[in-house]
């Protein structure tokens, strides 16, 4: 349940619906098995897992919901090499060499016949609103992911106001600056790995890992004309992440001190471990996205 990667959006309204409205929204929209002849199928389960359980789950004022995916895995390789067989007995059949329609409608219909046979893949995805703090997070590594679920989101309420997280100050000039001053935020200290680019030439990056983010060496790659686009940080000595100049947060891991906090409490039950250690969590990401707005305020 700890989320590995944040995408996180601000609400432009008070969030005002009732858990249980929100709950028979979501039902409408709940997630399917992927059927015989479907590529794949998407919709809401509830965050404890399985089980005839709701599908939003409320801890300390803050809501869980869980959007799956099921994906049919059928390689185009596999698909290819079926196709070769009918399509060498029908030219032969017919003396010609088939022609590119004729060839992709066979290809279709062979995908058809073999999607029912095809392993699945399935993939959750969760998010959790604070209403206090007026913020939707995503456990995605990216915007695109993120907005996979919060597309679904608007579709089963009709509406979903919200913005990814904004900042006064440019997030690529301000962690760009930290390293070239090598002056950091209170409660900031720098990781061993980044990302730099140059703004000047389309794809030119230079990565940079298990490396000291302090030394001249390091300064020295900014001063040619180069960003940086990541940066790997370590917060209050509570989490561990990546920080890309876009505000998305990867890598995301939550230090001892906070596993620590988990461990002391003694759940009787899964759900009541999944209480704790989702409080404790949201906590610590509020305290997380505060920090994050001060370090790109002017």
């Amino acid at each position: 349940m700890w989320f590995r990667n944040l995408c996180i959006y601000e609400l432009a309204e008070t969030w005002t619906l009732h858990t249980d409205h929100l709950n028979t929204r979501l039902r409408a929209f709940e997630f399917q098995p992927v059927g015989g002849t479907e590529r794949s199928s998407r919709g809401w389960v509830s965050p404890l897992g399985r089980g005839d359980r709701p599908l939003v789950h409320v801890a300390n004022g803050r809501i869980m919901v869980c959007l799956q995916e099921e994906a049919r895995i059928l390689p185009p390789a596999v698909v290819r090499d079926e196709l070769e067989e009918p399509v060498a007995d029908r030219e032969e059949i017919q003396e010609r060499r088939l022609g590119k329609r004729e060839r992709a409608r066979m290809r279709e219909e062979l995908y058809l016949e073999l999607l029912p046979r095809a392993f699945t893949r399935t993939t959750r995805t969760h998010a959790y609103i604070d209403p206090e703090e007026r913020i939707l997070v995503v456990d995605a590594a990216s915007w695109r992911e993120g907005e996979g679920l919060t597309e679904d989101l608007r579709a089963a309420l009709g509406t979903l106001p919200i913005r990814p997280l904004q900042t006064e100050a440019s997030p690529q000039q301000a962690m760009t600056a930290w390293i070239a001053r090598d002056q950091w935020p209170a409660g900031v200290e720098p990781g061993e790995t980044a990302v730099f680019e140059d703004p000047r030439a389309a794809g030119s990056e230079v990565r940079v890992k298990r490396h000291d983010l302090r030394t001249a060496e390091i300064r020295g790659l900014i001063e040619p004309g180069h960003r940086v686009r990541r940066l790997a940080l370590t917060w209050d000595q509570r989490i561990d992440c990546v920080l890309d100049a876009d505000l998305s947060v990867k890598q995301l891991r939550f230090l001892d001190v906070v596993q620590d906090d988990a461990d002391d409490r003694e759940p009787e039950s899964a759900a009541e471990r999944f209480d704790a250690d989702f409080s404790i969590m949201t906590l610590e990401l509020a305290r997380f996205v505060e920090a994050m707005r001060g370090w790109f305020t002017p």
